[in-house]
């Protein structure tokens, strides 16, 4: 897939982002993957950013990282829990 053409991956959860960067060329974006129901929707904010703290320490030496949920946010996750996301991710990024 990734002779495709296509500038960027986005990938689930289930993916360890850092062996897919071992796979893909740098100019390829690779984009993902906080769980988006355990860590958006089930758990505390405190639990948020530490799960992006921790992705983001993980992926630090992969510069064509992007940090991101891995599939869509759903409706129901209390926004305490996406906006401690972002603070982790600005602090953190």
């Amino acid at each position: 897939m990734s002779k495709t053409g296509v500038k960027g991956f986005s990938l689930d959860s289930p993916v360890n982002l850092r062996e897919a960067s071992k796979i893909l060329s740098d100019e390829i974006a690779l984009m993902g993957n906080l769980d988006p129901v355990k860590v958006f929707l089930q758990s505390t904010p405190e639990e948020v950013a530490q799960a992006t703290k921790a992705l983001l320490d993980d992926m630090k030496e992969i510069k064509n990282f992007i940090l991101s949920s891995g599939c869509d946010i759903p409706m129901e996750s209390p926004l305490e829990n996406i906006e401690a996301f972002m603070k982790a991710a600005r602090k953190g990024g």
